[in-house]
């Protein structure tokens, strides 16, 4: 529930570095969205402090993160504005502090002398293929996200993120036979309301640009073509004289 709280975060830090202008809407839209969310996963009982602050932590980080990201993808000027020269620069250091804090709290080759899933070769096979399947899978949504945030902004992707989180709901649903409450019913609805909220939010607002581009032509042309008369009046005088 507190990591559904990552688009507000998000959205505070577009309006920080100015990627998004403060919009009621815009923020009334975010807050049903993640309300919608947090009505789909509710039913955590057990609160841990711990657990909430470090939650808390990751869901503000990840907001940092993305405006950054789009930072770095829309100045060229900085030289990696293009998402494979970024995930180029940024999965090294990913890899190696993700691999370190693994030996430090996790002790993976001791997970592994006792694991099922490496206890003979098939199983080192099947293990291997499944995990270079998911990492497949992941690089390629990675890759995905920074050529959306290259095209859009970081708060399309956080939408984006909703969207996936609903279907993942559906599938375990579908697949391995979830129950869902009537309150987190309630929740899907809500979210759905919310991201079709933004797309009208979205594509009004690039209609607003469009008519407003069209109307800054009109008054460019008659200038020109103003411009145009009075030069080719002052040769005819010109010629006369």
């Amino acid at each position: 529930m507190v990591k559904s709280s990552t688009p507000i975060w998000v959205l505070f830090f577009s309006f920080m570095f100015g990627f998004e202008k403060p919009r009621f809407l815009l923020v009334a839209i975010i807050v049903v969205m993640v309300a919608g969310v947090i009505l789909t996963v509710e039913g955590e009982t057990k609160f841990d402090g711990l657990g909430f602050a470090l939650v808390l932590i990751a869901s503000i980080i990840s907001g940092l993160r993305w405006s950054m990201t789009q930072l770095l993808l829309h100045h060229e000027h900085m030289g990696i504005s293009n998402p494979i020269a970024t995930l180029y620069y940024l999965s090294p250091v990913m890899f190696v502090t993700m691999l370190t804090l693994s030996f430090f709290f996790e002790h993976p080759f001791e997970q592994f002398q006792h694991s099922k899933h490496f206890d003979t070769i098939s199983h080192i096979i099947e293990s291997l293929g499944l995990m270079s399947i998911g990492g497949i899978l992941a690089f390629a949504m990675t890759l995905a996200e920074l050529y959306l945030i290259k095209s859009t902004n970081t708060v399309t992707l956080s939408v984006a993120g909703i969207s996936k989180e609903i279907v993942v709901i559906m599938l375990s649903v579908m697949i391995y036979g979830d129950v869902l409450t009537p309150k987190n019913i309630l929740g899907l609805l809500v979210s759905i309301i919310g991201i079709i909220a933004y797309n009208y939010y979205k594509i009004s607002k690039v209609s607003s640009l469009d008519k407003g581009r069209q109307y800054q032509m009109i008054p460019l042309h008659a200038s020109s073509s103003t411009s145009v008369n009075m030069s080719s009046n002052t040769m005819t005088r010109n010629l006369r004289d």
